[in-house]
């Protein structure tokens, strides 16, 4: 079985984080140009057919460019029609490539369309899933594994057919690999970080003081438990009275866990802090992962600093008539108005790509509105996370 975290890639983990690096296909565009340029001009890799490895480089440096242009904030993000695109263009420089050097032997160990199909794998890897690039690659290869076959084996006579295979297609494996554990590393990452609790200006690590506070917590809220079995057990006997204070007891007990273990995760995550949920019928489960990403980092950017004086938050959700979710967050912050704005500039340009009717102003109080349509992002889901229990974690109160 297939888990969420295989279909799930960097980009639909955290939107944010990736608008400090968009750059990373025209990066791998411009290292695929040079390389190939380097090995079809100083290497002498050309061949009879320098115009036919030229176009072949074209295509590869297109496909890359492609890359970057498709997962522009403004297009919502990588589909799997786009990377296919990408791909197709990749595997027609592999087999141009290789038609071009048709009838004739050349340096295997120098062909530069491997390392470029290998270049767009990783350059696809923050905004495609672990499944869909796994699936990617074995296009690569198969179409590698054929081009070898029937367009430079035949002609190659320097290194047995196997050598051949393993030289060609290990660039394209290491795309691969590479690409999977960066996406599976990122994405477990930021699903464990996106609900962890905001930290609590002025808590430390746990010491024996925390502990102490702990274990008084947890004394105060069993004391009319404990007080009540300890006289029964003095008594000898039980009453009628006994049975029903017993029962009034357990259904209090029963009503704090069961409000602690239900609060939904933007309650758990605001504890501590100075920010009021208003979630009556519990619609942040309904967020997926990319959202409750954004909500958090902006929480987090403009309360979670400890250095600063804090702020406040109000956040609501409610349903619309149309049965979509209605999220409003109004975030009281003490930073100067120029920097919050600037600050603030890429939360807005890729809450774009995950939101409906985004809304946004800023100024005293920042107010942040958007919606969610109903089964309309992928519905992606995050597991909820066990309610914080170890020292150094939040007090229930």
């Amino acid at each position: 079985m297939i888990t969420t975290s295989w279909l799930r890639s960097p980009w639909d983990a955290d939107p944010l984080s990736w608008f400090t690096t968009p750059n990373l296909p025209l990066a791998a565009a411009a290292l695929s140009l040079v390389h190939g340029i380097i090995v079809l001009g100083p290497s002498g890799q050309a061949g009879s057919r320098p115009l036919v490895q030229v176009a072949a480089l074209g295509l590869a440096t297109v496909a890359l460019l492609w890359v970057h242009i498709a997962t522009r904030p403004r297009f919502g993000g990588m589909t799997i029609a786009r990377a296919l695109v990408a791909v197709v263009l990749t595997s027609a420089a592999l087999v141009v490539s290789a038609a071009g050097y048709l009838g004739e032997a050349f340096a295997i160990q120098l062909w530069w369309a491997p390392l470029s199909a290998s270049l767009l794998l990783l350059s696809l890897a923050p905004y495609t899933s672990a499944l869909r690039l796994v699936l990617f690659g074995a296009v690569l290869l198969g179409v590698g594994a054929v081009t070898i076959v029937l367009l430079v084996v035949p002609d190659e006579t320097a290194w047995p057919p196997f050598a051949i295979a393993v030289i060609t297609l290990f660039p394209i494996v290491v795309g691969v690999v590479g690409g999977v554990v960066m996406i599976r590393t990122i994405t477990m990452s930021l699903t464990r970080w996106s609900e962890r609790p905001l930290d609590v200006p002025g808590t430390l690590a746990p010491t024996d003081e925390l502990v102490a506070s702990v274990d008084r917590a947890t004394s105060e809220r069993i004391a009319p438990a404990v007080s009540f079995l300890t006289a029964v057990l003095e008594r000898g006997s039980v009453t009628a009275g006994d049975t029903a204070r017993a029962a009034a007891i357990a259904e209090r007990l029963r009503s704090e866990l069961a409000g602690v273990v239900d609060r939904t995760w933007i309650e758990r995550v605001a504890d501590g802090r100075a920010v009021t949920v208003d979630d009556p019928d519990r619609l942040a489960e309904r967020l997926d992962l990319a959202q409750r990403t954004a909500m958090r980092a902006l929480l987090d950017a403009l309360l979670g600093d400890i250095e600063s004086p804090l702020g406040s938050a109000r956040i609501q959700l409610r349903r619309t008539d149309h049965g979509a979710i209605a999220v409003a967050l109004r975030i009281l912050s003490t930073m100067a108005e120029g920097r919050r704005e600037t600050f603030l500039a890429p939360y807005y340009v890729n809450l774009q790509s995950t939101v409906d009717n985004l809304r946004w102003r800023t100024g005293p109080v920042t107010a942040v509105e958007f919606e969610v349509a109903a089964g309309s992002r992928g519905g992606s889901r995050v597991q909820r996370t066990p309610e914080p229990g170890t020292p150094g974690g939040p007090v229930a109160r």
